[in-house]
């Protein structure tokens, strides 16, 4: 089964209210090193100014956004992808405040000014585009299947016809699925972790979505749970932001493109993806 990865890389926007429920990243760092300037008004300038980036986060992603229990902080490629942002726009990585988003709120947070950049597994697709921006793709995937591991009858999507399958509300992957299998019977969840729990006990038979989020699944539950080989669909993950934000896509683009080239995008893959898959990394071509 192909398992190759991508990153990310933000940057953000509007005056917001930083009254989240999120897991911040403490105080501007006053130590900050020397960060590139920005025009006024636009959202990189803004960011520079209040001294932090506020990026939407998964924290039940296991390798790409999962919230650490023993410190209580936000970890994975995306989280590194944040940083990296950070660190170019402040002069700190740790100038980022992280907010929780699950799969239904990502275009909701962005269009409420509640974070300047989505970086949680977001695909891109024609409906999400008419309400958001991307910039990317930093990680092509595609949706999979997932598993138990003692069911071997699941051999691709096609086996799923006429079974309870778990998918995330809001999710690219429950509109798909029923157009590919018109049989399956969806069961939807907030969050991808409570159908890895549904699955293994034994409620649905499979949950379906990006392959990036079932890789992480499968690290969870090693005994348990399996990536069926195979795409439904291929796919593409981006940055999310304000629709039409011109100077922002830019420079995300150009900070994507720079950390692919310098080796910044290969080191947060490897520190984190990287350490699932055991493949040696392959960026993405920067072309939304």
């Amino acid at each position: 089964m192909r398992r190759t990865s991508r990153a990310a890389v933000p940057a953000g926007a509007l005056a917001l209210t930083l009254a989240l429920t999120g897991c911040s990243g403490g105080p501007p760092d006053q130590d900050a090193g020397q960060a590139r300037t920005f025009p006024s008004g636009t959202t990189m300038h803004a960011i520079q100014q209040r001294g932090e980036v506020v990026v939407g986060v998964k924290y039940d992603q296991p390798s790409f956004g999962l919230l650490n229990p023993l410190t209580g902080k936000p970890e994975g490629f995306d989280i590194e992808i944040a940083r990296l942002v950070a660190e170019d726009l402040t002069g700190s990585p740790r100038n980022v405040r992280y907010v929780e988003t699950v799969t239904s709120n990502r275009e909701a947070f962005i269009e409420q000014g509640k974070v300047d950049l989505v970086i949680a597994s977001y695909v891109v697709n024609e409906k999400r585009k008419k309400k958001v921006s991307f910039a990317g793709p930093y990680y092509d995937t595609g949706i999979a299947v997932l598993a138990r591991r003692d069911d071997r009858s699941i051999r691709d999507a096609h086996d799923l016809d006429g079974r309870p399958v778990c998918v995330a509300q809001g999710s690219h992957s429950a509109e798909v699925l029923p157009k590919m299998v018109p049989g399956v019977r969806l069961v939807e969840f907030s969050s991808y972790s409570y159908c890895a729990q549904a699955l293994k006990d034994r409620r649905v038979d499979a949950t379906v979505t990006s392959e990036s989020i079932l890789i992480g699944l499968e690290q969870q539950n090693p005994e348990q749970l399996r990536v069926v080989p195979g795409y439904l669909e291929a796919e593409q993950t981006a940055i999310g932001f304000a629709k039409g934000d011109r100077e922002l896509h830019a420079y995300l683009s150009g900070l994507l493109k720079e950390a692919v080239r310098d080796g910044r995008w290969g080191a947060a893959y490897r520190a984190t993806v990287g350490k699932v898959t055991k493949q040696d990394p392959e960026p993405p071509e920067i072309t939304l």
